[in-house]
């Protein structure tokens, strides 16, 4: 058996390997972009995530200086969390939750939590 890349043999052996190679890449792109992950992806790869609803429609309630505040949608979440009002310990709760939960806990607040620049502290 000749050790020349040229040979037939080597060169049958290297397509296979190519094509090998290929149906790998091929099965870990199709993985990974089929993967949900709560709070992750959503809106990356047309997947909505794991959320039980669209982020944009629903209904949060929080506390607030020791007072519940509610109904607040998505934009005004935000806000809250801006001015610091709304921190990763900060209950929250939206219809179809079991119960209320610390923020950090509750994958599409703490999202907004952590892309959010810090208020500044006086």
């Amino acid at each position: 058996m000749s050790t020349d890349f040229s040979s037939i043999d080597r060169l049958i052996e290297f397509g296979m390997g190519m094509s090998l190679a290929q149906q790998m890449v091929n099965t870990m792109n199709y993985t990974m972009n089929n993967m949900q992950v709560a709070g992750v992806n959503a809106g990356t790869t047309g997947q909505s995530g794991c959320a039980s609803a669209p982020l944009t429609n629903t209904q949060w309630y929080t506390v607030v200086d020791n007072r519940q505040a509610g109904p607040l949608n998505t934009a005004e979440m935000t806000k809250l969390i801006a001015n610091g009002s709304i921190t990763d310990n900060t209950l929250v709760w939206h219809p179809g939750m079991s119960g209320w939960q610390m923020a950090c806990n509750v994958p599409e607040i703490n999202k907004i939590i952590l892309l959010s620049p810090k208020p500044e502290v006086k």
